[in-house]
């Protein structure tokens, strides 16, 4: 996943190329969303929520919060 990576441009671009599932899962099960709460990558995270929120709205049956993190 382009989290791992730590860098928002490469997050971005992926998010702009409109080909990411913003709800896959590592082998472990996390989300991307997931791995940068983890991480601490908030600008990642800023990102993700707000692609999150463009593809099915503010409380969309496929948004994502950070309260399970």
């Amino acid at each position: 996943m382009a989290v791992h990576s730590r860098r928002e441009a490469a997050v971005l671009l992926l998010l702009e190329r409109g080909d990411s599932d913003l709800n896959a899962r590592d082998l472990s099960g996390a989300t991307p969303l997931g791995l940068a709460v983890r991480g601490g990558y908030e600008g990642i995270v800023g990102l993700l929520k707000a692609a999150q929120t463009h593809y099915s709205g503010p409380t969309g049956a496929g948004s994502i919060t950070l309260a399970g993190y």
